[in-house]
């Protein structure tokens, strides 16, 4: 794909593509709102961090062009600008995101009864699993190895629908790992730089699998990208299998050997559920 493509082919695929579209501009302004409400009603006047914005806003800005931008538009063309599109969503808008501390936000921004309802949903049982690190990445795990069987994949390049529900599944998935991991939200759980450490090196094997599994086959397997490349359908593959390596290896194994080197002095605080500021 040409730099050329990549900043004027920009398409919006339907209906579906312009409501996403509109979510994601409700999203930005909701996060914005509650910003700028939560610091008029805190009691020392204390601002929300614009490092906190910024992160949340260049993850929503960064999501916006990996779909509309040529990487949306080749991905439909090529496997591995579509691997470039997954992966962008996976170690780039999902840390991002979870950066921006949505959470934290909340609780600055709501009274002290929405405060409560949240704190008390944070401590449920379904929470708890969610954010729970084996939960997190063998949901992580799960979803990428089952989002790339054949069937499932092809289903999801030819039903605008399911396309839309597979990205926000990958970017869900993403957040539940990253959220915790990062540690910047009060969840129910954080997990040791011990725990971490696994978590993070969990998330690379079933992206290595997946690549093992496309860089070694002998031929294209998923019929699509072969109807619409042809016989540099197998190239491509490869060339993607590259990509999701490329990809997750320094995403989650720098920070985990990072994090496994790290002085004990350096790990973070526990935060209460009802803290509100960062």
């Amino acid at each position: 794909m040409s730099l050329r493509a990549l900043a004027l082919d920009w398409t919006v695929d339907g209906p579906v593509g312009a409501g996403f579209l509109v979510f994601l501009a409700s999203i930005a302004a909701t996060y914005l709102a509650a910003a700028v409400y939560g610091a008029r009603r805190d009691r020392r006047r204390r601002s929300w961090p614009q490092r906190r914005s910024a992160c949340f806003l260049t993850g929503l800005a960064l999501l916006v062009v990996d779909l509309y931008s040529g990487i949306g538009t080749e991905a439909d063309v090529r496997l591995s600008v579509h691997m470039v599109e997954h992966m962008v969503l996976w170690v780039l808008v999902a840390p991002l995101l979870a950066a921006g501390a949505p959470v934290r936000l909340a609780f600055y921004a709501l009274p002290r009864g929405g405060r409560r309802t949240l704190a008390r949903w944070l401590h449920s049982r379904m929470a708890e699993r969610l954010t729970r690190p084996l939960g997190s990445v063998l949901l992580f795990s799960a979803v990428i190895l089952i989002t790339h069987v054949p069937a499932v994949y092809g289903l999801a390049l030819g039903n605008d629908y399911v396309h839309e529900a597979e990205h926000g599944l990958y970017l869900l998935v993403a957040l539940l790992v990253w959220a915790p991991l990062l540690g910047v939200d009060p969840l129910p759980r954080r997990p040791g730089p011990r725990t971490q450490l696994v978590c993070m090196i969990a998330c690379i094997l079933p992206m290595l699998l997946v690549a093992v599994w496309l860089g070694r086959a002998g031929t294209p397997v998923y019929g699509h990208y072969l109807t619409t490349l042809g016989p540099e359908a197998l190239r491509d593959q490869r060339l993607a299998a590259t990509i999701m390596v490329a990809g997750c290896l320094p995403a989650f194994a720098v920070p985990a050997l990072i994090r496994a080197f790290a002085p004990e002095s350096r790990r973070p605080r526990r935060v209460r559920s009802e803290g509100v500021h960062a």
